[in-house]
């Protein structure tokens, strides 16, 4: 079986090349005779092993349905992961998953975000596009309960739609040995927020949260890990330098820790390890999962999240740990009593193992081989 995947891809700065990697490298370790290529996006690095190669060969402003269709002919399966921001809302999507119809070539697509209408600025656009490409697709995997329910009331049919969660990876980082690897402090209790720094992502929130605990919690820190993105518009840089300017006015410049920019893969690991509690104040009305949220959950660290789709997953783990969202106190009052409250600590923990053991990898990629294989 010969498996093309059309993707962003490593080294790209984009959460698409990660998750694709992340599936790629559970399919080579859980079935190692899988013939898998990815027909990837210019950015990425091209790569030609035995069974695995990489093949950078479409921009995503230019018209890519031909190059994609000249490096699919070799694969009986092509699975296409979908993020508007990669194909925007054009004919070309589209007329690729018509293309590949007609070749009777076997199509899958992940739709990472479904949009409501009526919280697009385009309106019904966004609906009407993810309909289509659904209807084209042989199969549609989704990561949510909530984007399910959002197909099926666009009349497709529940038996294409196939809900596979996002990975966890695991990660059993050494706390004082991921604070020494990240020159962070290697006693008290660090609250980390991670990702890319804009309003959506609320590190201004966290910072009211950082005071409030400081009153109860001795040597509390708040690790924003994490920078300006490539992409990052003149607002979002002015927001940033407003989150620093009230650091300096409330007095938390010894309490708030900032990392160098963008965090490379390699120090993933670290910087969850590092963590005692992590903190998704983001507000989001699109249905979509937070890889983020199982990065921190594969570290098993406690995760307080707003009462959001994105986050959903989280009620696995405890509902506690949903906050409604700009219920700061809220946050503020669960973390402190994860940092104080032993028993309710381990209560947390004790989930939030079973949960990243139930979503991990190998797990998630083994459903991807029996839909593939049509035994799903």
């Amino acid at each position: 079986m010969k498996i093309a995947y059309v993707s962003t891809y490593l080294p790209q700065q984009c959460g698409i090349a990660t998750y694709t990697n992340y599936v790629i490298q559970g399919i080579q370790k859980v079935s190692p005779l899988v013939d898998i290529k990815v027909v990837a996006e210019q950015g990425a690095s091209p790569v030609k092993q035995k069974r695995f190669e990489v093949v950078p060969c479409w921009d995503r402003n230019e018209n890519y349905v031909e190059p994609i269709i000249r490096n699919i002919k070799d694969a009986e399966i092509v699975h296409i992961q979908h993020e508007y921001g990669i194909y925007s809302l054009d004919d070309r999507l589209p007329t690729l998953l018509t293309r590949l119809k007609a070749s009777g070539k076997r199509t899958i697509i992940t739709i990472h975000c479904v949009r409501p209408s009526q919280f697009c600025v385009r309106g019904v656009v966004d609906e009407k596009f993810v309909k289509r490409l659904a209807e084209l697709a042989d199969e549609v995997i989704v990561h949510l309960d909530s984007q399910k329910a959002i197909l099926e009331r666009l009349k497709i049919p529940s038996e294409k739609i196939h809900i596979i969660t996002h990975g966890t990876a695991l990660n059993d980082a050494d706390k004082k040995e991921s604070r020494r690897k990240l020159n962070l402090p290697e006693e008290g209790k660090i609250l980390t927020v991670f990702g890319f720094l804009n309003p959506i992502k609320g590190p201004d929130v966290s910072l009211e949260v950082l005071k409030e605990i400081r009153e109860e919690v001795e040597d509390v820190y708040l690790f924003i890990a994490g920078g300006l993105a490539p992409t990052a518009s003149e607002k979002d840089r002015k927001y940033v330098q407003s989150l620093k300017e009230a650091i300096k006015k409330d007095k938390l410049t010894d309490n708030v820790l900032f990392s160098n920019g963008f965090i490379p893969n390699e120090e993933i690991p670290y910087v969850f390890g590092a963590s005692d509690v992590v903190l998704y104040p983001h507000y989001h009305e699109d249905r979509s999962a937070s890889g983020s949220v199982h990065l921190a959950i594969g570290a098993k660290k406690p995760v307080i999240a707003y009462r959001v789709p994105k986050f959903e997953v989280v009620k696995n783990i405890s509902d506690e740990l949903l906050i409604l969202p700009g219920n700061v106190s809220g946050i503020a009052k669960t973390a402190i009593r994860l940092l104080t409250d032993r028993e309710f600590e381990r209560y947390v923990l004790d989930r939030t193992e079973r949960y990243r053991r139930a979503t991990s990898w190998p797990v998630v990629v083994r459903k991807h081989l029996r839909l593939y294989l049509g035994v799903d």
